[in-house]
């Protein structure tokens, strides 16, 4: 032990000492204590009543501390019984609450179920609107101050003006990192203690649990005993002595209880993997990927260590599916089973789902990768018989609430697809009772959290958690990987014993060099094929009962895997042991092989044709050798008639064409036009198809993202760009409506409506283009600081929207963005259209503009209400959420504060409410139209009745085709009867239009 650990135990073990803790009487400080002082609407569990009376403590001893309870556990209920101590019975405001934007909403529904006496204020909105909000709030008393992360770092001044008896941090583990800016703003706030909430207070290694103990006790733990603290508990298993003293250390200030312990009553959660293997063509690209970046391999130092990540996340991609890969798929895109059989992991999805839904479970399916999510509701939408819903972090947190309450509250909503970090936070979804990850988190702290989505507390049914995991692959070793990291919180937390070795793992480029390599001589293997039909996904998941309930598996099935272990092999923590199976150096010798004979192939391969694409080429089944002469003769006819007509279309349609263009550029020349369309040649075309292997295809990366703004696309949000392109979706007539977006360009300029009326005249409209218009020689007061363009892309004809046409336009205004080193600012493109698949049409925005690192931003447009609602709208945005009602209790009056948490009255904050009053019944329309309809119905204040009621609906939604119109009529004879087209034109226009025309 070195002087400086030597000092560091003893200053601690005296600060600690120091405190001598008064222990809260259980008797006084009971359920019946907490309710008098205002909770409400909940019975307190045993330990949960334990908790807040252990935060009162710590808060009393003038520190903070860390609440670690297991995922599901009630930490949010625990901290508000400890809020209403500090606020009603000691009297003492203000205090603040800091979390994820996606649990803010539960956050305020929470407090507003079990504490509605506090006075809750919440702090959000746009710059101008929270510039107006923190004046109105300095002026004001309130209790409880609610805000996100984002916000700390935006306004940190106005959170500084304030002393602050409570600081709440929300999944704290955000802040692990004692160098992140957030850590810093945060420890500038005046505070009198600091709660850390976190249900995985270790992730990765003691450092990061240091500094949240420096943070909530910093006058206990100096962040200049930082490294002393690690170096003395980094390697404690063999050293009783320091043992003890780690546990000592950390029992007055984390409080972790394990829903073994304390939820007897919750149903069992049960652990398994199921393994696939690769379709051929993942084998082919898992090859190509290690193949084109052989040099990465070498002995010398040409590769970084980072190299190799990229490389592991790009097998990570093939692993999940190919099409995640530009080119791989088919263009133009078609549903089919293709996109099923191309991975073998949806592959085994695809089944497995089929039995769950057969046996009536619900699902959670987890994915890290926003683009996996993508072709995962392409599968949903393909297959239509499973209902869904997805939330992943593009979701705006109203739709965020419609989302969950769905699956919540619809026994006919099978599965909800969730991005690990967005949905693995606070979220409740004990609706569910089945857990499926796609794919696994290289921390496993992550993949706990969003299994703890369902098994938490009002869970009724056994659950399962289940991964899919490619056999043979890295995947696993990630897997043994999570396991280490998991033992260190576990044993730590627990015991207050430590893995060794843990910041060890994975840590040099030769073990990266090894874990790519590992299993390639069983995973390329192309004479093996798993065969899903035959799985009996009861035998490996456990039986159902009638209920849908998982039955608890037999004591064999779950000792199974215990059994598999090799002698003395349970409690080896190498990286290289999975399963069973020890990938060392004996193991990993048929591997090295096999890849020093794919190296050789490829460098004589390149040496030959110098391209990539010669190592991706796939075998095609051979046609059945026909032996009878007629046959053959016939075919071949057939093969050169096919050819030879072929070959005449072709030339028929190039003179056409010919035809057409010399005639359109006598009408150019004739007129002096000059065309603003982007020119694509065919290279350039292709262009993006060749990056299959890009390292920009990590949606991971701040570059890469798309930024959603609420504001006029007309004028443009600038972050340091000089040139900034505006984008319009247009159709091929020619005509120029005076609305909306049109409206909004017209206001800045005329000369888009010139050129593009122009450009229909001189037949330069066509479906696909994009045409490209400078405003530069417009000036005007209000101009944007920058170079200003506005792109008229032509994917639309009359009212149908075309996906093919706004991929080729997106990608010339991809073209011309980068020549003009300009960001792209575009509306919610196609919203109302008919044919209108938003997630369809990101996907595509992000694949030829953000993924291209050219800075995107999607507006949405803020339009006024009403009257009535731009009062209420004020109204709440100056805080003033809370009415006093009068209630007679005998000869006495008191006065009760009730705080109104309507979803519809928190959208109007942003949202016109042009549908109020409005109560639709829709009238066979199908499930993934409906559900697209319904929430623009919320958002803008209308209704949706589930029966055609003749005293409330007011509309019914049918398509044009209804043959019952009469007897709708009948049934409800107030009610209007109109072809849905009305409501996608009311949310395209921005208002309620009249029915005349969609009357049926």
């Amino acid at each position: 032990m070195s002087d400086n650990e030597s000092v560091l135990v003893n200053v601690l073990t005296k600060r600690i000492n120091v405190l001598n803790y008064t222990t809260l009487d259980e008797n006084e400080y009971n359920e019946a204590y907490f309710k008098h002082i205002g909770l409400t609407n909940v019975d307190i569990r045993s330990y949960q009543l334990h908790g807040i009376r252990w935060l009162i403590e710590r808060y009393e001893k003038g520190h903070g501390a860390i609440l670690s309870d297991e995922m599901g556990l009630g930490k949010t209920l625990q901290t508000i019984g400890f809020l209403l101590y500090v606020c009603k019975a000691k009297k003492q405001f203000p205090s603040i609450v800091i979390s994820p934007l996606s649990v803010l909403q539960n956050w305020t529904k929470e407090l507003s179920r079990f504490a509605p006496g506090l006075n809750i204020q919440i702090f959000t909105g746009a710059k101008d609107e929270r510039n107006e909000l923190a004046e109105t709030i300095k002026k004001s008393k309130f209790d409880i101050l609610l805000t996100t992360y984002e916000y700390i770092l935006k306004d940190t001044t106005f959170f500084q003006s304030f002393n602050w008896k409570v600081l709440i941090i929300d999944e704290a583990h955000r802040i692990k990192n004692s160098q992140s800016l957030l850590h810093g703003a945060l420890k500038t706030l005046n505070v009198s203690c600091r709660i850390l909430l976190t249900g995985t207070p270790i992730q990765n290694n003691l450092s990061e649990l240091y500094s949240l103990l420096s943070f909530c006790a910093p006058n206990v733990f100096y962040s200049t005993h930082h490294e002393d603290f690690v170096q003395y508990f980094q390697n404690i298993n063999k050293d009783e002595t320091r043992k003890k003293i780690l546990i000592s250390f950390l029992k007055p200030f984390v409080l972790r209880r394990l829903k073994r312990d304390v939820l007897t009553d919750l149903p069992d959660k049960t652990e398994l993997m199921i393994y696939h293997d690769l379709s051929k063509i993942q084998k082919e690209l898992y090859k190509a990927i290690l193949t084109k970046n052989r040099s990465i391999f070498g002995p010398t130092e040409a590769g970084s260590k980072t190299s190799l990540v990229n490389i592991m996340m790009q097998l990570r991609k093939a692993i999940g599916h190919p099409y995640l890969f530009p080119g791989v798929e088919p263009e133009p895109f078609e549903m089919g089973e293709h996109l099923i059989e191309a991975s073998g992991k949806l592959h085994i999805l695809d089944h497995l789902l089929a039995h769950l839904y057969a046996k009536k479970h619900k699902v959670l399916l987890f994915s890290q990768f926003t683009m996996v999510l993508d072709v995962l509701q392409d599968y949903l939408t393909y297959r239509e018989i499973y209902k869904y819903e997805r939330l992943d972090g593009s979701v705006r947190s109203e739709e965020r609430f419609l989302a969950i309450n769905n699956f919540n509250t619809k026994d006919d909503t099978f599965i909800f697809l969730l991005s690990t970090k967005a949905g693995g936070v606070g979220l409740n979804l004990v609706a569910a009772d089945t857990v499926i990850f796609y794919d696994s988190d290289f921390n496993p702290q992550n993949d706990l959290q969003a299994a703890d989505r369902c098994h938490r507390i009002g869970q009724k049914r056994p659950v399962r958690i289940i991964r899919l995991v490619c056999q043979n692959s890295f995947e696993e070793v990630i897997l043994r990987r999570a396991e280490v990291k998991l033992k260190l919180s576990k044993t730590i937390m627990e015991n207050g014993e430590l893995a060794s070795g843990l910041n060890t793992v994975i840590e040099t480029k030769t073990q990266l060099q090894d874990v790519l390599r590992i299993g390639i001589d069983k995973l390329l293997d192309e004479t093996a094929q798993m065969d899903y039909t035959k799985i009996d996904f009861n035998d490996i998941l456990g039986e159902t009962d009638k209920n849908g309930h998982w039955l608890a598996l037999a004591e064999n099935k779950e000792n199974e895997d215990k059994e598999l272990l090799p002698s003395g092999s349970t409690n080896d923590d190498s990286m290289y042991v999975f399963e069973g199976v020890d990938y060392r150096d004996a193991a990993k010798k048929p591997d090295i092989d096999l890849f020093d004979r794919l190296i050789t192939t490829d460098e004589k391969a390149s040496s030959t044709t110098g391209s990539l694409s010669n190592h991706r080429t796939i075998e095609r089944t051979q046609r059945h050798q026909m032996t009878e002469e007629e046959k053959v003769a016939r075919a071949a006819k057939i093969r050169e008639t096919k050819a030879r007509q072929q070959q005449e279309m072709e030339e028929a349609e190039r003179r056409r064409e010919e035809r057409r263009k010399a005639k359109r550029e006598q009408l150019w020349t004739s007129n002096n036009y000059c065309s603003c369309r982007v020119l694509l040649s065919e290279d350039e075309d292709e262009e993006t198809d060749e990056t299959v292997l890009s390292d920009s295809d990590d949606d991971s990366s701040g570059e890469t993202k798309l930024h959603y703004v609420f504001g006029d696309v007309m004028k443009p949000q600038l972050h340091g760009e000089k040139c900034a392109i505006s984008v319009h979706c247009v159709d091929d007539s020619g005509r120029w409506p005076a609305k909306g977006v049109f409206a909004s360009i017209s206001k800045r300029s005329k000369e888009p409506e010139k050129q593009y009326t122009l450009a229909a005249e001189m037949d330069d409209i066509n479906m696909g283009d994009a045409h490209v218009i400078s405003l530069n020689d417009c000036v005007i007061d209000d101009e944007p600081e920058c170079d200003q363009y506005v792109a008229l892309i032509v994917a639309q004809h009359r009212y149908k929207f075309d996906f093919t046409a706004l991929d080729s336009a997106l990608r010339g205004l991809a073209k011309r963005a980068k020549e003009l080193k300009a960001s792209v600012h575009l509306p919610r493109i196609g919203v109302g259209s008919q044919g209108f698949n938003w997630y369809g049409t990101e996907k595509l925005i992000k694949k030829y503009l953000s993924s291209c690192r050219i800075p995107t931003y999607i507006y949405y447009f803020k339009r006024d209400g009403s009257a009535t609602n731009n009062k209420r709208s004020n109204e709440e945005s100056l805080g003033n959420n809370k009415r006093m009602t009068t209630e007679k209790l005998g000869n006495n009056k008191r006065m009760t504060t009730e705080k109104k948490t309507n979803h519809k009255d928190r959208l109007k904050i942003h949202l016109p409410s042009y549908l109020s009053g409005i109560h639709i019944f829709f009238h066979e329309i199908d499930d993934n139209t409906k559900r697209r309809l319904q929430r623009f119905i919320y958002a803008f204040d209308g209704d949706v009745d589930e029966k055609a009621d003749s005293n409330t609906t007011t509309h019914i939604l049918t398509s044009g085709e209804c043959r019952d119109v009469l007897a709708l009529k009948d049934a409800c004879s107030n009610a209007l009867i109109v072809n849905v087209e009305w409501l996608d034109v009311c949310v395209s226009q921005g208002r309620k239009l009249h029915t005349d025309i969609y009357e049926l």
